[in-house]
């Protein structure tokens, strides 16, 4: 079964995300999929949703690439740390198009029901992005370090 899994996960990050095919989303995921991502939390449950999900992604970096960097497969779940490339050629969350590349990692868990993703959970870095694009900074080193000292009001 988690053979089986992986090649699930594996069809959808390469024919769905990285080559744009939308027949492998509806072979490969649930009708009624549900998602998890704190970068997209209006990313309503569906496969028709996800679907124009790609389409904005793939939109805004037009040689977006994921390569699996691990896949790891146990029960009915598979966690895919992933590296996504590519550059920025249009708008993405409100973004206009920058032309840098940039380069993120991440983590996906897909939940596997009878053969197809039913649920899943993402987590990557925005910022990370964004400071690649040009778009924002992290904080000076020094003050990462220093502790929060903020009072509470009563």
């Amino acid at each position: 079964m988690s053979d089986e899994n992986k090649k699930i996960a594996r069809k959808f990050m390469e024919e769905g995300w990285n080559k744009g095919r939308m027949e492998v989303i509806d072979e490969v995921m649930s009708t009624a999929c549900r998602f998890h991502d704190p970068v997209f939390p209006s990313l309503t449950a569906g496969v028709e949703n996800f679907k124009e999900h790609i389409r904005t992604c793939r939109s805004a970096f037009p040689d977006l690439k994921f390569t699996i960097e691990d896949m790891i497969a146990e029960r009915n779940e598979v966690v895919l740390h992933w590296m996504a490339r590519g550059t920025h050629r249009g708008m993405f969350l409100g973004m206009p198009a920058t032309e840098k590349n940039a380069a993120v990692s991440g983590t996906t868990i897909c939940r596997i029901d009878k053969g197809k993703i039913a649920e899943q959970w993402v987590d990557w870095n925005l910022l990370t992005l964004m400071e690649q694009l040009g778009l924002a900074t992290a904080s000076p080193p020094h003050m990462a370090s220093q502790p929060h000292t903020a009072k509470l009001q009563r």
